[in-house]
């Protein structure tokens, strides 16, 4: 099925000649957000203005994002843009000076499927701030909240470009596994959503994360990888996780 996902997603990659196009950038029952809310949220984007995914902002410089949106392009076709929650809204630009892939990253089984982007210069400005990435692996259970830009549904309809998000739930690795009849390795972690929520084809690369409340700190946990098709029928979704592949993040950028 997660075959199908991957076929669905690079028909719809290929549709975004602008993103002023018919796009279908919503995650699956969701709601509208505010880039206030979510300031370290970026759209990864191809010359001269093609969304591909969604990244996290972990360091003055840095960006976090999916393997599969970045494998094979180069940094010189690849821009960042931060500050906005809406595709067709300016934003702040910023060049791609190079593109780290995990060197474990499998494209067949989406394992360590993360890849950091340098920057040419420091982002900053309003509705820009870096997110604290977790240390810890997250709990079964655990109130967790996706943002991106992700289709509605499957068949894509009811349009929208605005920036979504949606409250989702920790699961087990060894419950992913079985619900998806696959292996869900450490280096995964998914969240299950009730029937018709959840994400889908075009929140690859999107952040993961669980808010700190009012006296802790927002942390980032996971990067949307793999879901099936049609998307947010009760079938988990499967993350990077944040906290499995930090070792290889400090080395990278020392973030």
């Amino acid at each position: 099925m997660d075959t199908m996902y991957l076929l669905v997603a690079a028909i719809f990659a290929l549709s975004l000649t602008s993103v002023e196009s018919n796009l279908e950038p919503r995650i699956v029952g969701g709601k509208k957000a505010k880039i206030s809310d979510f300031p370290f949220f970026v759209s990864i984007r191809t010359y001269p203005n093609k969304y591909v995914c969604g990244g996290a902002i972990i360091d003055d410089f840095w960006v976090a994002t999916a393997a599969q949106c970045v494998r094979g392009v180069s940094p010189n076709n690849l821009f960042v843009v931060a500050g906005v929650a809406a595709l067709n809204e300016t934003g702040d630009r910023y060049a791609v000076q190079a593109v780290q892939i995990h060197p474990w990253f499998n494209p067949t089984m989406k394992t360590n499927d993360t890849a950091l982007l340098k920057l040419t210069r420091k982002l900053s400005g309003k509705n820009i701030k870096k997110i604290e990435m977790t240390k810890e692996a997250i709990k079964d259970g655990k109130d967790m909240e996706l943002c991106g830009h992700g289709a509605t549904g499957y068949p894509f309809k009811n349009a929208s470009i605005n920036l979504m998000a949606i409250e989702l739930k920790s699961i087990a690795s060894d419950q992913c596994s079985t619900l998806h009849n696959r292996p869900i390795t450490n280096y995964n972690l998914c969240t299950k959503g009730k029937s018709a929520k959840g994400a889908c084809v075009g929140d690859v690369g999107s952040p993961l994360i669980v808010r700190g409340g009012i006296f802790g700190t927002t942390k980032l946990h996971g990067i949307v990888s793999w879901g099936t098709s049609p998307c947010a029928q009760g079938k988990p979704d499967v993350y990077s996780s944040i906290a499995a592949i930090r070792p290889w993040i400090r080395t990278v950028c020392g973030c």
